[in-house]
């Protein structure tokens, strides 16, 4: 008479169910990756509030994110999925609500990373009251937010200034630049001096006799030599000419026509929104 042996799976090995199971999973996940991108997967996977059947559910409006979700994670993906409405087919309704959402959660979001978001997404936008609303953004007050954050927050917001090419960011940031040197710590100190640097940067962006002037006067006053450097740099990115941190040679060279045809070469920011508006006429 044979008895059957009743086999039980090893302890430490998957039965072969559970390997199918495994193995079917796999491909799904990769898709999820492939479609939704691998980093938004892994932060979505390791938030607090992950669940694996929500990746197959539609994903609220992003409007509806940041005005409703007390998830700073959540607000902060949503914020850099905006894009400018104008830009897009989007009625002018659905571009006021847009830019004022933005400009609000840039100036007064409690989450550091949420004006961040807001304030890099507004960068992208060629509206004219963004620049208002970048400005507004760096003198935000800032509760409880330690010293690096707000000093991040704010070049940030210096950053995007520069990146609109607006003009009218040019005073902005020419007062960044010639704020007096901070006395109070070697910390303040070196915030203050990020933001000349960065402020210094963004007037790269502009050929404009406002942005020579005050780069060339950081040359003739300023001691630090990254600041100087920055400053030189930005001249030679604006008039293609190659000269060392000498705020002589520089002036000489402005005054010349080279130098003077180098300034006013760049459209103004009208005429690229004039041009923006007739490219996307039918």
């Amino acid at each position: 008479m044979s008895t059957e042996r009743t086999r039980h799976p090893q302890p430490g090995r998957h039965s072969g169910r559970s390997s199918r199971g495994l193995r079917g999973l796999l491909p799904l996940v990769l898709a999820c990756c492939a479609l939704s991108g691998c980093a938004n997967f892994w932060d979505d996977v390791t938030s607090r509030e992950f669940h694996f059947k929500d990746r197959f559910k539609r994903q609220p409006d992003p409007l509806w994110v940041i005005q409703n979700s007390p998830d700073g994670d959540q607000r902060e993906r949503a914020l850099r999925k905006l894009r400018e409405p104008s830009q897009h087919g989007g009625s002018p309704q659905d571009q006021e609500t847009v830019v004022q959402m933005l400009m609000w959660r840039a100036e007064h979001d409690p989450q550091p990373l949420c004006r961040l978001a807001a304030i890099q997404t507004l960068r992208d936008f060629r509206d004219p009251r963004v620049v208002q609303g970048l400005t507004r953004a760096y003198f935000a007050p800032f509760p409880n937010f330690n010293p690096e954050t707000v000093t991040v927050i704010r070049c940030a917001a210096l950053e995007a200034l520069g990146a609109t090419g607006n003009p009218e960011a040019i005073n902005h940031l020419v007062l960044v630049l010639r704020q007096p040197r901070s006395e109070d710590n070697n910390v303040s100190k070196r915030q203050t001096m990020d933001e000349r640097i960065t402020a210094a940067r963004a007037l790269g962006h502009f050929k404009k006799p406002q942005a020579t002037d005050a780069l060339v006067g950081v040359l003739r006053g300023e001691r630090d030599i990254a600041l100087r450097d920055r400053a030189a740099e930005s001249l030679q990115g604006i008039t293609n000419k190659e000269l060392p941190p000498d705020a002589q040679q520089w002036s000489d060279f402005l005054q010349t026509p080279a130098g003077k045809e180098a300034i006013v070469s760049q459209p103004t920011f009208t005429d690229k929104a004039i041009r923006l508006i007739s490219f996307s006429k039918p």
